[in-house]
């Protein structure tokens, strides 16, 4: 880079500075005007102030350049106050320019000062110009470590259960999109992530499979097929890419959390209206909120938690008042919220030991969520080196009372277990039962079942695609009646009477049906368990089993240590060598140190 472009591009970074506060002002103004409520026009405004803060340096330096060429490429100028002997002076003018040759022009303090003060910034350009080249490389390579580790995250993953994938593609078609998206299952992520434009697909954690119920979690992927139709990824990825390139500027973060913001906005606005129900989808975030473990990572990955939750809560909130019943109803339902998202924080970093199966069986009967399988480090002895083991947490996420019941805190809660036939039936709940497809057939299918028709069955069964053969063959299998709640959750998995048959003719024979649940869940299927028996393990127990599927650890895994040395390795210390890192790589390298 020549001396004049080092200038101009100098120049053009610190006239940013007031240029880039200047838009930021700018923006600020208009959002305050349009108000909190117009997500898609404050949206487009944050994009557009991004744009022209971007474009504004690269106009500032070619503005310079192209002056400083012309100055270049121009003669010397004529110095007009100093009489040159190339001038032809008449005998009359000789007098009056020898006198003003004799007067000393004095310029004004003020442009002496900034002449002398633009002179040393000039000379001191060209380090500002590396200081700013060395600031891009490192956020850069942050960059570059997020897609990469993005890319891993998407080859590591598996296809989800093919009935959410058909019930991802139906609401695909809802909402008006043409183009495939694929639903994948990892343990990579805590909330599902949309990921890519030109093939795109979202990343579904287990958790979210068996934490939140079939309406809870479509209205997720809802957002997240938002986040596709809008093709915000692509936007996300350029949006990075200017933070990277300008990340001195702290007007450019402040319009990029704008932008962020915003578009979780427009993404619930498509979401709840997917819904019919804004409090619906709202709960949906919650109780999403209380399934994540660990903290959300700075990831190209779009992420159904991303931006502020508690203001997305309340924005869904407060649009909603106008279908409440009253405004006691409506101050209800933000308190309720609001105080879920107070005690969702403190209980992701709780993680209990693991249940007992007499516990299980209690909790089972109780109204608590079924637990999510979870990877915790823990010291056993005599190893000297940490090992993993499958934790259970219990969820408490609270069941809606029947009808005209109050719950703990003396309040009416939800009547999403009224009975449809014997009492009426509100907004929300017809909405519910619309959307679901919920039909006057089905009610008397569901009481042939032998299940209460209440309108949470109605919709979960819906949603869930359960149908009466599916609950006679789970009823022969088990050789006992299994709750609503538990047929649910193994239609989600895809849990069927083949993946039953077939983890039996491994000799599994005696899975009660939450053991079947978290395995399908993590994604233990027939095939893995037969690559681990070839590659030389022992019959293995079921929570072994999800110890390994949750560490991912692999068949390719295995070859690859065993190639490098190390034989007969066990459960424990398969799982101690994928959790701390150790590959093949690694242990090459160690023996070359030797």
């Amino acid at each position: 880079m020549t001396g004049l472009a080092l200038q101009s591009v100098g120049w053009a970074l610190l006239h940013l500075l007031w240029q880039g506060a200047l838009v930021a002002a700018v923006l600020a103004l208009a959002l305050r005007v349009l108000g909190r409520d117009a997500a898609r026009a404050r949206y487009a405004l944050a994009c557009g102030a991004l744009v022209v803060i971007a474009a504004l340096p690269a106009v500032t330096a070619w503005r310079h350049l192209a002056s400083a060429r012309v100055w270049e490429s121009a003669d010397a100028p004529v110095d007009m106050w100093t009489p040159s002997r190339d001038v032809g002076a008449t005998v009359e003018e000789a007098p009056v320019l020898a006198a003003l040759q004799d007067v000393p022009v004095r310029p004004a303090p003020v442009s002496a000062v900034l002449e002398r003060l633009g002179a040393r910034v000039e000379q001191h350009l060209p380090w500002l110009v590396l200081a700013w080249l060395l600031g891009v490389g490192v956020s850069s390579v942050r960059l570059l470590s997020g897609w990469l580790r993005l890319q891993r995250w998407v080859a590591d993953a598996v296809p989800a259960p093919l009935e959410w994938q058909e019930r991802l593609d139906r609401l695909a078609t809802r909402l008006g999109m043409r183009h495939a998206v694929h639903l994948l299952q990892t343990a990579a992520v805590d909330a599902p992530a949309a990921v890519g434009w030109l093939r795109p697909v979202v990343l579904l954690p287990a958790s979210a499979l068996t934490g939140l119920s079939a309406l809870q979690l479509e209205l997720v992927l809802a957002h997240e097929l938002a986040h596709v139709r809008r093709y915000d990824f692509a936007v996300n990825l350029l949006q990075t890419l200017l933070e990277t390139l300008l990340f001195y500027h702290p007007a450019v973060w402040w319009v990029s959390h704008v932008i962020r913001v915003e578009r979780e906005h427009c993404c619930d606005d498509i979401a709840a209206g997917a819904s019919g129900n804004p409090l619906t989808y709202a709960r949906a975030l919650t109780a999403l909120e209380a399934l994540r473990v660990l903290p959300l990572q700075a990831s190209p990955a779009l992420s159904a938690l991303g931006g502020s939750l508690p203001e997305r809560v309340h924005r869904l909130v407060r649009a909603s008042g106008a279908r409440c019943s009253s405004r006691w109803a409506a101050g209800a339902s933000v308190l309720t919220l609001v105080s879920s998202l107070a005690v969702a924080a403190p209980l992701v970093s709780l993680v209990l030991p693991e249940r007992t199966r007499a516990s299980t069986r209690e909790e089972a009967r109780s109204p608590v969520a079924t637990a999510m399988p979870v990877v915790a480090p823990v010291s056993p002895a005599p190893s000297p080196t940490p090992a993993l083991v499958v934790l259970t947490r219990a969820e408490t996420t609270p069941r809606p009372s029947r009808h005209g019941e109050q719950d703990e805190d003396g309040e009416e809660a939800d009547a999403d277990r009224t009975r449809v036939g014997s009492a009426p039936l509100t907004v929300d709940q017809l909405v519910q039962l619309k959307v679901a497809g919920v039909t006057p057939e089905r009610v008397e299918e569901l009481e042939d079942m032998g299940y209460e028709p209440t309108v949470e069955n109605l919709v979960q069964f819906a949603h869930a695609g359960v149908t009466s053969g599916f609950v006679r063959e789970m009823r022969e299998h088990f050789g006992r009646r299994l709750t609503a709640e538990g047929l649910v959750q193994l239609k989600h998995l895809g849990v069927t009477t083949q993946y039953v048959a077939e983890l039996g003719a491994l000799g599994y024979t005696r899975l009660s049906p939450e053991e079947l649940a978290e395995l399908k869940a993590v994604g233990v299927t027939p095939e893995y368990v037969r690559s681990l028996k070839a590659e030389g393990l022992p019959r293995m127990s079921a929570d072994e089993l999800k110890q390994l599927r949750a560490i991912g650890v692999d068949v390719k895994f295995m070859r690859e240590l065993r190639e490098s040395g190390l034989t007969g390795l066990t459960v424990d210390e398969l799982v101690q060598l994928r959790a701390s890192g150790v590959d093949a790589e690694f242990i090459q390298h160690m023996q070359r140190r030797r």
